[in-house]
């Protein structure tokens, strides 16, 4: 899980994305910069750094691409 998580942080552009735990949580990465990626743990700021989650990776069952909207 970490090389696809490394991966999504790595695109250009980068497109945001939801990671969702084992236990029915959503989080999502809207910028690289909100997040930290560990050897086992993932930490990520939300509400514009007021809050941040760590997340072990281990309970990471999914990582979903936002799609693109059309205008």
């Amino acid at each position: 899980m970490q090389e696809k998580l490394q991966k999504m942080f790595k695109a250009k552009p980068f497109v945001p994305f939801t990671i969702v735990m084992s236990d029915g949580t959503h989080i999502t990465v809207k910028h690289p910069e909100n997040a930290l990626l560990m050897k086992h743990w993932i930490y990520v700021t939300t509400d514009g750094g007021e809050t941040a989650e760590h997340l072990y990776l281990l309970h990471v069952t999914r990582i979903q691409r936002q799609q693109k909207e059309v205008a």
